[in-house]
């Protein structure tokens, strides 16, 4: 099975069960206290993801493997992994309740040898739609959310390169792990107020972004590496 990439695939994943049109709308409120995980070379193979309910119902959720090829381009495709086997990768529980206002440990443990270029997955942690129990009409409303795992190589080293013509810059990152670019910011030329660029991209290896700026000018991005960001300038 294979799912199309989504464009806000850092972002938690919205799906809405409608019961019926119109009427009374029912939420369980799920919070994670991260959505990356980074395992790197060498470092501990587990790491946990407290999920918290904050509603007054029992909430059921069931855990999605995904493996991700050609991750940040065109090609990118999501397989789903049913054989725990065939991967490295083990999330656990596959199914958990959590209780009202109570916290759950989600595990998630990178079991095999690092790779040569990074290796990414995602993790779908979604709901179990249950029955709306309501004296009129309802929907009910289901929020899931999907983690990123990155499994970086043992010397991760993104090589960013960057090329210039008038108003659009154009990113190649030819390394064996991401970088992210975020905070952009560019002044124009003759003066005045400079202006935040609303976007960010993550470059996985072998990716290219091109971007089209407001000015002919320098611009600015924080570039993020592991867990090492600086602040960078591009003319």
């Amino acid at each position: 099975m294979r799912a199309s990439p989504s464009l806000a695939a850092w972002l938690p994943t919205f799906c809405a069960s409608m019961i019926l049109m119109l009427g009374t709308a029912t939420q369980a409120d799920m919070s994670l206290d991260r959505s990356i995980l980074v395992f790197d070379a060498g470092s501990q193979p587990r790491q946990d993801v407290e999920i918290t309910n904050s509603s007054a119902e029992n909430l059921y959720l069931e855990t999605e493997i995904l493996l991700v090829s050609q991750p940040g381009t065109e090609q990118e495709t999501r397989e789903q992994i049913l054989d725990p086997d065939a991967i490295d990768l083990l999330v656990t529980p596959a199914r958990l309740i959590v209780p009202p206002g109570a916290r759950r440990l989600l595990r998630v443990v990178h079991l095999g040898e690092p790779p040569e270029v990074d290796r990414i997955y995602r993790v779908n942690v979604r709901p179990v739609v249950g029955p709306v129990e309501a004296d009129a009409t309802a929907v009910k409303v289901i929020v899931a959310y999907q983690l990123l795992i990155i499994v970086r190589p043992p010397n991760p080293q993104p090589d960013l390169g960057w090329s210039r013509e008038g108003r659009q810059i154009a990113f190649q990152n030819r390394g064996n792990s991401n970088i992210l670019l975020f905070n952009g910011v560019q002044c124009p030329p003759d003066g005045g107020d400079c202006i935040e660029l609303n976007t960010a991209r993550r470059l996985y290896a072998g990716n290219d972004w091109t971007l089209e700026l407001p000015f002919d000018a320098a611009v600015e991005f924080t570039t993020g590496i592991g867990q090492r960001n600086v602040r960078q300038r591009f003319d």
